[in-house]
């Protein structure tokens, strides 16, 4: 796969093409920020833009991908001259959309390990975000832009670094919050939108999760499993447990939060984990086919039998914790 430099991403992104934009699958604020902050940029440029993803956003995060909002679900990516994928670090990433991966022709992320399975342009900034809004800088676009593009934007920066509470948060991304602030949007209303705003179903998850988690290595890690049948009897749906690893994480001497959430069809398990100490949980998640950031990850797990789920990732991240301790 070919790694494009900066001038050669803005050269590509030039060219008008109808274009498709994929978004990674159980989709947050920074990837759709930076799908449909792309979205506005392309237009400008004169192409026609889409943004897509396998999964339904949780309707919280319907004011970024307002007015358009995404494309019907996929069954051929034909008609398209150009595909995209942004913030995604893996093609099982895309979800259900995987079997379109080897069509992509350009992936713009920033995570560290991502496997570069399209030709690519890369910079671990803190939200993938960033990266769009200095294309749109220096394409000197920003004066033209609809206020949504810096909506948008601001989502993806604030999504990804936990209203910069999260150690991924340096100068640069502070600098580009402030000049968001100043395009004059409501920030504080998309803060509260993302963080703050609960449904009903959120706060019985959130109960579920004091309810549920499994503490070990002496309250060093926090395991939550959330079958189909922990659903059922809290009246919770997957929408309701999209950010519950973060409820998880706050548990006072937790040094790895670890959630796992079984698919409908029972087959598999998606791993999310945070590390509140220098633990890389990317490196950890990659032994089990996923990746992510050093302090928040995630992975799949092919397996149908809870018991046996638990096992292989208690094992995973219980030596995350031991090799940090010794």
């Amino acid at each position: 796969m070919t790694r494009l430099n900066f001038k050669e991403l803005l050269k590509e992104l030039r060219l008008k093409k109808d274009t498709l934009i994929f978004c990674h699958k159980n989709p947050d604020p920074d990837t759709l920020g930076s799908a449909f902050a792309l979205k506005c940029v392309l237009e400008l440029l004169g192409s026609k833009a889409c943004v897509c993803c396998a999964d339904k956003p949780n309707p919280k995060f319907d004011f970024i991908s307002s007015p358009s909002g995404l494309v019907a679900p996929l069954e051929s990516v034909d008609g398209y001259e150009r595909l995209i994928a942004i913030d995604v670090g893996s093609a099982s990433q895309l979800g259900a959309y995987s079997i379109f991966a080897d069509k992509i022709n350009l992936t713009i992320d920033h995570h560290e390990n991502s496997s570069r399975f399209s030709d690519y342009y890369e910079d671990f900034t803190p939200a993938c975000a960033m990266i769009v809004y200095q294309i749109a800088k220096k394409l000197k676009l920003l004066k033209r832009l609809p206020r949504h593009f810096f909506e948008c934007v601001y989502a993806g920066l604030s999504g990804d670094t936990g209203c910069f509470k999260y150690s991924n948060t340096n100068p640069s991304a502070l600098i580009m919050a402030s000049e968001l602030v100043v395009s004059g949007i409501d920030f504080a209303d998309i803060n509260y939108r993302i963080f703050d705003s609960k449904s009903q179903g959120e706060i019985s998850a959130i109960r579920m999760a004091y309810e549920n988690v499994v503490m070990l290595c002496d309250g060093a890690l926090a395991i939550l499993m959330v079958t189909n049948d922990t659903k059922a009897t809290y009246g919770i749906t997957d929408d309701d447990i999209g950010d519950i690893v973060n409820t998880v994480r706050q548990i006072q001497g937790v040094l790895i939060a670890v959630t796992m959430k079984q698919s409908q069809e029972g087959d598999r398990f998606s791993i999310s984990s945070r590390a509140n100490a220098e633990i890389d949980v990317s490196a950890l998640c990659a032994t089990i086919g996923g990746g992510g950031h050093p302090r928040a990850a995630g992975a799949t797990l092919m397996e149908g039998d809870p018991e046996s789920a638990f096992e292989k990732i208690r094992t995973v991240f219980e030596r995350g914790i031991n090799e940090y301790r010794h």
